[in-house]
């Protein structure tokens, strides 16, 4: 099964980065998305989702309400990259459901990691039925 991952970034560094450093891993598919086109990309529900906080002039925050708020994405993850090292900003990103807030500069060994096992925990998850507890 193949993992739609969405880049939120107005340029394409960070998806040239990360098909290098997926590319052994056919199961995984970086989009890049400009952040005029997030409304758009939304309706087709992304396994992930990826903030470049600096590749990007719109406030972040506004975008993870805005994912957050939207119906279909409510449970899609997103990490944040971001070289913004204020604390009550990280916290503020947190507190709206970010499963990752990741500081620049990246550690590739890390993100790589982090995007697999957030992919595999929301994997699992959607395979336990709430009623019995079990994978189906």
């Amino acid at each position: 099964m193949v993992q739609e991952i969405y880049l939120i970034d107005d340029n394409q560094v960070l998806e040239q980065t990360l098909k290098r450093m997926f590319k052994n891993n056919k199961e995984y598919r970086f989009t890049n998305v400009a952040t005029d086109q997030l409304e758009i990309a939304l309706k087709n529900i992304p396994s992930l989702i990826i903030i470049n906080e600096d590749g990007i002039q719109e406030d972040s925050i506004e975008m993870c309400q805005k994912i957050k708020q939207d119906e279909d994405n409510t449970i899609t993850p997103i990490i944040i990259l971001s070289s913004n090292k204020d604390h009550e900003h990280r916290l503020a990103m947190l507190k709206l459901g970010v499963a990752h807030y990741i500081k620049h500069p990246i550690d590739e060994d890390y993100l790589y990691y982090t995007i697999q096992n957030v992919l595999k925990l929301i994997y699992i998850n959607r395979r336990v039925s709430p009623l019995t507890r079990t994978s189906w």
